[in-house]
C-alpha cells in the first residue's frame, strides 16, 4: 500500500512536467525561430513480490509509477515570414547561426532577427555578435576564419573609370543620304564625373557611314582595328544581311584637356555580343529597314557612392551585399552556419539560443549551402513551428491525466480510511 501513493505521486509529476512543456510551447508559439518540444516518459523500475512465479514462471511484479525522461526538441522547419528589416535572414533546410558573446564564447540560433549596433556589428537580440566570413575588396576569401560581421556604416565607394561601353544600336537602311543618327552614353572619368560620350553617323551614298565621336561636344579620336588613334571618321559597313562587316574593333580616346586634372582612357565600343564559350556573337549594331534607334547601352564605369543600405544575395549562400548610392553592390560579409552530429544533444541557454555539449558533438562550420547546410533567405524571419491544435490537445491529454492521478490518490486515501475504521 505505501507504493501506491508514490506511484500516483509519480504520475502527478510527470503530469505536471508535460504541463509546463506544453504551455512553454504555447507561450512561444509566436517567438523567432523557436523550436517545440515534447516530453518523453519511462516507467520507473517494478518491484517484485519476493521470489513468487506465476504459472509461466514469470517474476510477479509491480511498477513503481512513471519518469520524465527528457524533453525532445522538435526542429522541424518553422514557416518563413517576411520581414521589412534589411538585416532579418531566416535559415531554410539544415543549421544555425552562429553568434558570439562579448567573451567570445559561441551560441546557436535560429532566430535571425539580426539588427546593427552603433558600430556597425550585426548582433542578436540578445547582443550577440553575428559570425561569418568578412569580405576583402568585394569578395570572400577561400579559407578565411569566422569573424564578427561587421558593417562599414557610411563608407564611401570610390569611383571606377569607364574603360568600355556596349550600345545595341540600328542604323536605319532606308534613312537617305547625309542623315545623321546620335548615339550617346554616359561614361564617367577617374574622379567619377560623368561626360557624354556621342557616336555620331552620318549615311552616306553607297549605303554605308561614316563615324565621328565626341565628348561633351568636343572631337574625340578613334582607333580602329588596334591602329593608332586618329582624327578621321571611321567607315561602318553592314553586309547584305545588314550585319556589321567592318570595323573589327573600335576605341575612342577623348580629348583630356576638358576632363579638368581627371583621366578618361580610351573607351573601347563592344561591337559584338559574346557568345557563351567566349567566341564573338551577333552583331550590336545592325542596318536593319527600321527606325534608327539605340536599343540598349552599359558601360563599366561609375560615380563615388555612400552606403545607403544592405541586401542578402537571391542563391540563398548567405551573402551580405552593401548597396551604394550610386547603383553598385559590394560583398561586406556571409554569413556562417553551424551543424550537430546530434541536434537533440544541444542544451537551451535562453533567448532564443542553443548550446554545446558533449552529447551534441563539437560545431561544424562552414558557408550556407555547403555540406548539408541549407539556405539563408535575406528580408524573411522564420517563425515558431509550435502547432497550437497540437498543443492545445497535449494540453487536455496532460491535463486528464494528472486528474486521474489526484484521483488513485484520493482513492488510495480513501481505502486507507476504511481500514483504519476496521481495525
Amino acid at each position: 500500500m505505501p507504493f501506491s501513493f508514490s506511484t500516483a505521486l509519480s504520475g502527478l509529476r510527470a503530469s505536471s512536467n508535460s504541463l509546463s512543456v506544453t504551455g512553454n510551447n504555447i507561450a512561444n508559439s509566436n517567438t523567432v525561430g523557436f523550436k517545440s518540444g515534447a516530453t518523453s516518459f519511462a516507467d520507473i523500475f517494478s518491484n517484485s513480490l519476493g521470489t513468487r512465479l506465476n504459472g509461466a514462471g514469470g517474476a510477479v511484479q509491480i511498477g513503481n509509477g512513471v519518469r520524465t525522461t527528457t524533453t525532445i526538441t522538435n526542429f522541424s522547419q518553422g514557416v518563413l515570414n517576411d520581414s521589412n528589416s534589411p538585416t532579418s535572414a531566416a535559415i531554410q533546410g539544415n543549421g544555425f547561426f552562429v553568434v558570439a558573446d562579448k567573451a567570445g564564447a559561441l551560441g546557436f540560433t535560429r532566430a535571425g532577427d539580426f539588427t546593427l549596433n552603433q558600430d556597425g556589428f550585426l548582433v542578436s537580440s540578445g547582443g550577440q555578435k553575428v559570425q561569418g566570413y568578412a569580405a576583402v575588396n568585394g569578395a570572400i576569401p577561400p579559407g578565411t576564419a569566422i569573424t564578427a560581421l561587421q558593417v562599414p556604416i557610411g563608407e564611401t565607394m570610390a569611383p571606377v573609370e569607364t574603360t568600355q561601353a556596349t550600345l545595341r544600336i540600328n542604323l536605319n537602311s532606308a534613312d537617305a543620304t547625309g542623315a545623321e543618327f546620335h548615339a550617346p552614353v554616359n561614361v564617367y572619368d577617374s574622379k567619377g564625373v560623368a561626360h557624354t560620350l556621342d557616336m555620331v553617323f552620318t549615311k552616306q551614298a553607297d549605303g554605308s557611314y561614316l563615324m565621328r565621336a565626341t565628348l561633351d561636344g568636343a572631337a574625340a579620336e578613334t582607333s580602329v582595328n588596334g591602329g593608332a588613334a586618329s582624327a578621321a571618321p571611321v567607315a561602318v559597313n553592314f553586309d547584305a544581311n545588314g550585319m556589321l562587316i567592318a570595323p573589327i574593333s573600335l576605341s575612342i580616346v577623348p580629348d583630356q584637356t576638358p576632363l579638368a586634372g581627371a583621366n578618361l582612357a580610351a573607351v573601347e565600343i563592344n561591337l559584338r555580343q559574346t557568345n557563351a564559350d567566349g567566341s564573338p556573337g551577333a552583331s550590336n549594331f545592325t542596318n536593319f529597314a527600321a527606325t534608327s534607334a539605340v536599343g540598349s547601352t552599359a558601360q563599366d564605369g561609375f560615380g563615388p557612392g555612400t552606403l545607403s543600405g544592405l541586401g542578402l544575395s537571391a542563391d540563398g549562400n548567405g551573402t551580405l551585399f552593401g548597396v551604394f548610392s550610386n547603383g553598385q553592390t559590394r560583398a561586406i560579409g556571409q554569413f556562417a552556419l553551424a551543424m550537430f552530429n546530434s541536434q537533440q544533444g544541444l542544451r537551451h541557454m535562453g533567448g532564443n539560443l542553443f548550446g554545446e555539449t558533449p552529447s551534441s558533438g563539437q560545431p561544424s562550420i562552414g558557408s550556407a549551402g555547403s555540406g548539408g547546410r541549407g539556405g539563408v533567405v535575406g528580408g524573411a524571419l522564420e517563425q515558431s513551428n509550435v502547432d497550437i491544435a497540437t498543443e492545445f490537445t497535449d494540453l487536455i491529454v496532460a491535463q486528464r491525466g494528472f486528474q486521474a492521478n489526484s484521483r488513485v490518490i484520493n482513492t488510495i486515501n480513501q481505502t486507507i480510511q476504511d481500514l483504519l475504521q476496521n481495525i
